[in-house]
């Protein structure tokens, strides 16, 4: 912790920059205003100022560069008797504190400490918020991974365009988090974001929710409806699951794409929109072109910027940070203090296949809050499902035999060779625990 000690008196600046490097502070020193506002570039975490200096920059000159140019930095007046008053009013303008001359060793040390510790904290919490911003990469997505990086690098890419964008991804994955990511920050941010799951929209109805119908256009349409293109005007459409959408409702967005107008059901008239479409699907579209579930000239219009998100299991190293954003998110909605982790359950946790992808991750988390985990998340609270499946999720499907075998000593493993503990985990009794070491001579 650096400490700026601003004092014209040599004997005094010489006095107090000894003490403080005897507590074990760094020191810095100045014998006017100038020469500190100079020193505090090399910097300085507190200032310790004398009041009264000779020269245009005094003690609460430097105050008020200070609290201009450099706000937060705490500053600690040493002042005589006669000017307590002139220090209280500086605390006013922004000082931290003031020790009053002469002072003790103890004063001066308690002083400086406690602004010390509240320093260091500080920085800690600056180095804690980075980190979580690092971590969180762009509008609260998880991930360290190279693949990921490269998918932050093209939603800020996409968002300072107005093109299309086409998002491919998995179930889970989490398409509609990158598509709000690219509205929030694009110039559309302050306008609507209106998300479309084309899957949940009965077919004979999506063309009357997207582009609107006009009165008696068919037998329910007893008034009037815009649609979702005039809700998304000035922000952005996001048509999750496109490949479900009608094939006439897939020429009249194509239409849409390339004149920015839409025609109501039922409207002889065009109606100019201006809505920012981003698009998504899980499916291969290649195979979904093939078998016409895509018209093949709207996904080239849609795909003029493509974000391919990466699966679970392609990205294994994002799991701890998952893991941790999920804990620290469910401690607060129940509650609860749980602390991490333990190393098996983490070792589970990164070894599983996970084809539901961050929200299958996310539920299995919560699932552990929902039956009452306590101080940290044990392999044994996380689904049996997430256990066995863990052991044969790579290669050829392996034999029963294999597969027991594995979990076995897997369970051995994450009971440090306790057999009962074992058992538990395994969910038999110790006795058919020993037997079938036996009959697969693992080694203990």
């Amino acid at each position: 912790m650096n400490v700026l000690i601003v004092e014209d008196d040599p004997d005094m600046l010489s006095s107090c920059e000894r003490l403080l490097k005897r507590a074990g502070y760094q020191t810095l020193v100045a014998p006017s205003g100038e020469a500190a506002i100079k020193e505090i570039a090399e910097g300085a975490d507190i200032v310790l100022t004398d009041l009264r200096m000779p020269g245009p920059v005094d003690g609460i000159g430097l105050l008020k560069w200070i609290t201009k140019n450099k706000p937060g930095l705490p500053v600690v007046l040493m002042t005589g008797y006669g000017t307590v008053k002139t220090a209280v009013e500086a605390m006013k303008l922004g000082a931290a504190d003031y020790i009053t001359k002469p002072f003790t060793k103890e004063e001066l040390l308690a002083t400086v400490g406690r602004f010390s510790e509240k320093r260091k904290l500080e920085i800690e919490v600056r180095k804690l918020r980075k980190e979580i911003r690092r971590a969180a990469g762009v509008e609260g997505i998880i991930g360290r991974s190279a693949s990921m990086r490269a998918v932050f690098e093209k939603i800020s890419a996409a968002a300072s365009v107005e093109s299309p964008v086409l998002i491919l991804g998995e179930s889970g994955t989490g398409k509609e988090m990158v598509a709000r990511a690219i509205h929030d920050q694009s110039d559309r941010a302050k306008q609507p974001f209106i998300p479309v799951n084309c899957g949940a929209l009965p077919r004979e109805l999506i063309e009357s929710e997207l582009f609107g119908h006009k009165k008696g256009a068919f037998t329910t349409a007893v008034a009037d409806h815009d649609g979702m293109f005039v809700a998304a005007d000035k922000g952005t459409l996001f048509l999750d699951e496109i490949g479900e959408m009608a094939p006439a409702a897939q020429v009249k967005l194509l239409r849409a794409l390339q004149e920015k107008a839409i025609r109501p059901v039922g409207d002889a008239r065009e109606r100019k929109v201006d809505a920012r479409i981003v698009a998504a699907t899980n499916q291969n579209v290649e195979d979904a072109i093939e078998s016409k579930q895509i018209r093949e000239d709207l996904y080239y219009r849609l795909s003029v910027i493509t974000i391919q998100i990466p699966p679970l299991r392609d990205r294994r190293e994002d799991v701890p940070v998952l893991v941790s954003h999920f804990i620290d998110r469910f401690n607060s909605i129940f509650g609860r203090t749980v602390g991490g982790v333990s190393p098996q359950a983490m070792d589970v946790l990164q070894s599983h296949p996970w084809p539901g992808n961050v929200r299958q991750l996310e539920n299995v988390i919560e699932g552990c809050f929902a039956m009452g985990v306590k101080d940290r998340v044990e392999a044994t609270d996380l689904p049996a499902t997430i256990r066995v499946a863990t052991t044969a999720h790579v290669g050829d499907v392996p034999s029963l035999t294999e597969s027991e075998k594995v979990l076995i000593e897997r369970a051995l493993k994450a009971a440090a060779g306790n057999k009962s503990q074992a058992a538990r985990l395994l969910g038999i009794s110790r006795t058919r625990l020993y037997n079938k070491i036996e009959t697969y001579k693992i080694e203990e």
